[in-house]
């Protein structure tokens, strides 16, 4: 296998915009995804990197133009997976990975312990095709048994509905990303800090993500009211949750549901 000409360095340097020091694979994924899809931005960050970068060989551009993101897995048909897989000389059978998959709450994990183990042969940007592949393949094979990357995918696509002022189907998606977490999260862990070092591959960490979702649910109640009963309710599964989570979040879940309860009218149980 050669070396990859613009290392994964380079592109966690471009894209971190968090004070964590490494960011994981799905978010440096989810920045090459969408720098295919706005060119200008593209443009800009590779004339950025160029400058100070001294391989020649293949632009910024073309390098992100040609790397594997979901969508690009999501678009094919699973014998096309399975046989590119095969192409690689990694070997996938389906019965077998779904007795793998039991004892796993990751995709990613599965991947690195039993397919990236094998003798595979991919050139430089082809081998993020297989720990995709694995990811798109739960997905379609077992989509009962939840995982991290489906959390990661779900609170994602949550922000994009957002974006558009689509409060309910963000929503939808994130009430379903948070129950996940409350399933596959130990029930020994009782802080939104500990659960984010449990399941620390997440584009956006928990103790963030927590946070829009209680502000987003009053957004969205401001079209319909009855999302203040589901603000309500979260912010009482959230302290149930993690009761030892840093003391300004459990004030702020606090206040968050007396809020709610006031604007239903709820006056009385508000003040307490």
């Amino acid at each position: 296998m050669n070396q990859t000409t613009i290392n994964q360095t380079t592109i966690n340097q471009a894209a971190s915009k968090s004070e964590n020091p490494v960011m994981s694979r799905l978010a440096i994924m989810r920045f090459k995804q969408k720098l295919q899809y706005k060119p200008e931005e593209l443009e800009r960050i590779g004339k950025q990197i160029e400058q100070y970068s001294d391989h020649k060989d293949i632009s910024f551009k073309d390098f992100i133009l040609k790397s594997w993101n979901l969508n690009k897995v999501k678009k094919m048909s699973t014998l096309e997976i399975i046989e590119t897989l095969g192409s690689m000389h990694v070997d996938f059978e389906i019965e077998r990975f779904k007795e793998q998959a039991q004892n796993y709450i990751s995709a990613i994990q599965l991947a690195e312990d039993h397919y990236y183990t094998q003798n595979f042969q991919a050139e430089d940007e082809d081998e993020d095709f297989i720990w995709l592949a694995i990811i798109e393949l739960w997905n379609r094979i077992i989509p009962e048994k939840y995982n991290m990357e489906m959390i990661d995918d779900l609170i994602q696509e949550g922000y994009e509905d957002i974006e558009k002022q689509n409060y309910r189907g963000g929503m939808e998606k994130w009430e379903k990303a948070w129950n996940i977490i409350v399933s596959i999260v130990p029930p020994h862990i009782k802080s939104v800090t500990d659960a984010d070092k449990f399941i620390p591959i997440l584009t956006q960490c928990i103790f963030n993500w927590c946070q829009d979702f209680e502000m987003e649910l009053a957004n969205a109640a401001l079209e319909d009211a009855s999302f203040h009963l589901k603000r309500i309710k979260y912010c009482q599964d959230f302290r149930r949750s993690f009761p030892y989570s840093e003391k300004s979040i459990i004030k702020n879940m606090l206040k968050a549901e007396a809020e709610s309860r006031d604007e239903l009218g709820d006056t009385e149980t508000a003040k307490k």
